[in-house]
């Protein structure tokens, strides 16, 4: 697809929630480079307004830096107040990335809950109210990231695991109705993937071992496959795993991403 074609299809404006670094950062310079205009949500306003900044300078577009936590109840109605104004003709859902890897019952319930909130909640808000005005004008696109962990589910990783095959199901039911109604919706699974998200959480991402992918591939990928759903795997070796772990009995899926999870943060095996 051309970048004509694209942001004809896509534009005027996109939201990126979850823009602020990482994923969520290459999809914002990409977007802008094609010349769309952003609508930029995250929760910290000083990275969001810098990166805002950055973006109108170097690729002559308007933004509108929006500080917004995902998880709070008004959200959708605040971003949906921010863009009455606008026509909206893609929205990307990258907030979500996993806060580590600890036990279901070692930590509070309000951090599962927490996850609910930014992964699933947050997706069917923004996918209502923002597909519903792409459905009517019969244009438009939807990504909502997820994970290969989302193939099964995952010791120490299982609420995380669980929303983020929420969010694939989600974007695959969502194709299947508006894709003959000319919305593109796809589900991107990310594999590990260098970001300060990661690196926060305690990942041994980024390290000789486990370098990750680069999060302006996941992008890259992200949106030449837009036009291609309902699923996109982003990157190669990826797409070998999740075909790999689809394939497998279900008990022995669960353990190969268990002793992943363990992998990647460091911890000792289990039996």
């Amino acid at each position: 697809m051309s970048t004509t074609e694209f942001t004809s299809n896509y534009g005027p404006w996109a939201v990126v929630a979850g823009a602020s670094e990482g994923i969520g950062e290459s999809f914002s310079r990409q977007i802008a480079a094609a010349g769309i205009n952003l609508v930029l949500v995250a929760r910290r306003p000083d990275p969001l307004t810098a990166l805002a900044t950055s973006l109108e300078s170097e690729f002559q577009i308007q933004t509108r830096p929006i500080a917004l936590d995902l998880t709070d109840d008004d959200m959708c109605d605040r971003l949906a107040e921010a863009t009455a104004d606008i026509e909206v003709g893609l929205v990307v859902y990258n907030a979500g990335a996993t806060h580590g890897a600890v036990r279901f019952h070692d930590e509070p319930v309000e951090k599962s809950l927490g996850l609910v909130r930014l992964n699933c909640t947050g997706p069917v808000q923004l996918t209502h109210h923002f597909g519903g005005l792409m459905r009517a004008r019969g244009r438009g696109g939807i990504i909502l990231l997820s994970s290969v962990s989302s193939v099964s589910g995952s010791a120490r990783t299982a609420a995380y695991s669980a929303t983020k095959a929420f969010d694939v199901n989600l974007a695959e039911g969502l194709w299947a109705e508006l894709k003959p109604l000319g919305v593109d919706v796809l589900a991107l699974v990310a594999g590990a993937t260098h970001t300060p998200a990661m690196e926060r959480s305690g990942a041994l991402i980024g390290s000789a071992e486990f370098p990750g992918m680069d999060p302006n591939d996941v992008a890259r990928e992200g949106l030449a496959n837009l036009a291609n759903g309902p699923t996109w795997v982003a990157g190669d070796q990826n797409r070998a795993t999740y075909d790999m772990l689809r394939a497998l009995p279900k008990k022995d899926a669960v353990g190969f991403m268990s002793a992943g999870a363990r992998t990647i943060y460091g911890l000792p095996d289990e039996p």
